[in-house]
């Protein structure tokens, strides 16, 4: 509905400018003519307006999805760099266990080794 009047709005401005051009006369070819580019011209100009709204639409949309995109990947790094830490964290304390058993490894044949020497060593005497 809106274009509709733009469009009847534009033509009549356009009608008021083209009434000072001098070939179209006061005949009704003449008003018919005047009538039929006023209406084209008021087309054209709403269509034109029309397609610079479009424009800017587009332009605004781009610009969120861009902003948008930043934020995701502002947001994802961040993630990242969390579960990288935590990972790290796992890692550090995976070594530290291996660490532990290796020397419950060794305490462990070291304490086999003892018991059996002086198992050994009752058996002896």
């Amino acid at each position: 509905m809106s274009i509709i009047r733009n469009a009847l709005l534009s033509a009549v401005v356009w009608a008021g400018a083209l009434r000072s051009w001098p070939e179209a006369g006061v005949s009704a070819d003449g008003l018919a003519q005047l009538a039929a580019v006023a209406g084209v011209l008021g087309t054209l100009t709403v269509l034109i307006y029309r397609l610079g709204v479009w424009r800017q639409e587009m332009e605004n949309t781009r610009n969120n999805v861009g902003a948008e995109v930043r934020a995701h990947r502002e947001e994802s790094t961040a993630n990242f760099h969390r579960m990288e830490r935590r990972l790290e964290a796992i890692d550090h304390l995976l070594g530290i266990a291996a660490d532990q058993r290796a020397r419950s490894v060794k305490w462990q044949s070291r304490t086999d080794r003892r018991l059996d020497r002086l198992e050994h060593g009752e058996r002896e005497s």
